[in-house]
């Protein structure tokens, strides 16, 4: 992730497009001495720093920080906006990964379009630097609201999880039955939910099914065997064990000494 203090306007030092001839280009070796910007409109970037090789595809961009070695890695074929900058790296204003993606291709080409405009009429003018620094901001709200829709998608996806457990709420349900159910994956689905929710699923499920069997406890006259019956376990033995061993205490003993109103808020 690269920071920019963005309190005042970037130092625009060139910027341009370039169309990758017919044949045989690959990008050039040098040192590079400030900030480049590429948003690759057409075809395949391929480029390298000392550090790290990249193929940058339409519809992405790379910012690269200043190197010893920038060079391309192999012969391509792209289309590209590039432009150089300077900019305080600390405090940061904004922060945008060094590979990311754009959405609104027609935001990028306006912006390029002004700011072409601007370099005929002043080069490195005021005007400039603020469109400069625009076309960062730009890329900055694609990945914020990038990064908004994902999180949409995983709390979504959380959402038709605890729906699924809830139905499910009598049967001992395991994570490849919800994955089988809802079409992911087992670990992308635990992941997802983890990060999500704070809890891993798998333990998730264990404490819905314990808060299940404290309801039927407390709030119907089933004996422990027909909880243990309701709740799909294969035996009152297994049920009683299961209840100890989460609950800290045996079905019978819970029942007897129900836990306070506050007491329970707490745990949950």
């Amino acid at each position: 992730m690269l920071h920019f203090n963005l309190q005042e306007p970037v130092e625009l030092v060139w910027f341009g497009e370039f169309i990758s001839p017919e044949r045989d280009w690959k990008h050039l070796t040098r040192q590079l001495y400030e900030y480049e910007l590429m948003i690759v409109t057409e075809g395949t970037l391929c480029i390298a720093d000392e550090h790290e090789e990249y193929e940058v595809r339409a519809g992405e961009y790379l910012i690269m920080s200043p190197t010893r070695f920038q060079h391309g890695t192999k012969v391509c074929r792209c289309r590209f906006y590039w432009l150089h900058f300077r900019c305080p790296a600390l405090p940061a204003s904004l922060s945008l990964p060094a590979l990311g993606r754009y959405c609104d291709e027609g935001a990028v080409h306006a912006l390029a379009a002004r700011l072409f405009d601007a370099e005929r009429i002043e080069h490195r003018g005021v005007r400039s630097r603020y469109l400069a620094t625009a076309l960062l901001l730009e890329l900055y709200h694609a990945e914020t609201a990038h990064a908004e829709r994902a999180q949409n998608a995983q709390q979504a996806l959380c959402a038709h999880i605890k729906s699924f457990v809830e139905w499910h709420r009598f049967s001992p349900v395991l994570v490849s039955d919800i994955a089988r159910e809802l079409g992911y994956h087992e670990k992308y689905l635990s992941a997802v939910f983890r990060t999500t929710e704070g809890i891993t699923l798998k333990r998730y499920l264990i404490q819905e099914r314990l808060k299940e069997a404290k309801r039927l406890l407390l709030d119907t006259n089933y004996t422990v065997a027909e909880v243990a019956y309701y709740l799909n376990f294969q035996s009152p033995h297994n049920f009683s064990r299961f209840f100890k061993q989460e609950a800290g205490c045996t079905p019978c003993e819970y029942r007897a000494n129900p836990p306070r109103a506050e007491e329970t808020e707490q745990a949950q």
